[in-house]
């Protein structure tokens, strides 16, 4: 496999994968401030984020075989 794609991939889930965290810890500075609205909206994002990587994994993986 082409090791300029394989960065790529790598880099790419990394970025995502700091994004989903931020997602996150941005959920426990909401839910301090009681703010309920945004809690929902961040722990949601998380969610669809981390979904969308799970997504981009297999596809990767099925690229591989």
């Amino acid at each position: 496999m082409n090791e300029v794609k394989i960065m790529k991939y790598e880099t790419k889930m990394l970025l995502l994968a700091i994004v989903i965290v931020s997602c996150y810890i941005a959920t426990a500075i909401v839910i301090s401030e009681r703010n309920y609205g945004l809690m929902a909206l961040f722990f949601f994002s998380g969610l669809a984020l981390m979904g969308y990587g799970f997504k981009l994994k297999r596809a990767y993986m099925r690229e591989d075989e």
